[in-house]
């Protein structure tokens, strides 16, 4: 429609706006409103992070110098507040090992399938779970289980050495030294000549070797 003067111009434009005002209100509110509750989420998101890591950091501390108790408290509050963070897998590993160092291995078991169920959607790191899961059932003698979860493993450049080492230490556990010999030379091949690893793999290697040597003497 074409207005012929300014009036009859002015006067369709607040027709339009006693018809659709409260519409338009109301959109804009709407809209001002999901922008707010945007920024606001986005600003809670990166608080959220900032105190998973803060505990991430806390925790890790205690870990490292065994205070168990002061460790549990700040896994608890991650837990509360940040639980499906990957900061909260990561210290459910943290808070095995606490145990496990302390031979607490029911304990430890269950902080790692806290974490194998979390961490479902990150392969990598459900992998590595996994191998601190057969670990654990080594150290409760049981073989079998060990040896089930290891297989679920996929293995791969980053993990070989790691996956080599615990089928090696696995076979000397079940007394299969040429087996164990054969899977610390796998480890060893995977990793970097510099690694720190070295030494420690090829004491292992040497041990399975010498136990084979003496057998065939």
């Amino acid at each position: 429609m074409e207005y012929k003067t300014d009036e009859e111009q002015s006067e369709a434009l607040k027709k339009w706006l006693r018809d659709n005002g409260t519409s338009l209100l109301t959109g804009l509110l709407f809209g001002g409103a999901l922008l707010f509750a945007g920024k606001a989420w986005l600003a809670y998101q990166d608080r959220s992070k900032e105190q998973a890591s803060n505990l991430f950091t806390q925790l890790t501390s205690a870990a490292q110098i065994g205070e168990e108790q002061m460790a549990s408290t700040y896994y608890e509050n991650l837990l509360k507040d940040s639980s499906d963070s990957v900061y909260a897998t990561l210290e459910a590993l943290q808070m095995a090992k606490l145990f496990a160092d302390k031979n607490e291995l029911d304990a430890a078991q269950a902080q790692l399938e806290w974490a194998l169920y979390h961490a479902d959607d990150d392969p990598a790191l459900a992998d590595l779970v996994r191998m601190r899961l057969a670990r654990v059932a080594m150290a409760q003698q049981d073989f079998s289980g060990a040896k089930s979860i290891l297989a679920a493993v996929t293995v791969n450049e980053a993990n070989k050495s790691m996956y080599a080492e615990l089928q090696g230490d696995l076979a000397m556990a079940e007394q299969d030294y040429a087996a164990a010999r054969t899977a610390y030379e796998e480890a060893l091949a995977s990793l970097p000549e510099g690694a720190r690893e070295r030494a420690y793999l090829e004491a292992k290697r040497d041990d399975a070797t010498r136990v084979v040597s003496g057998s065939a003497s």
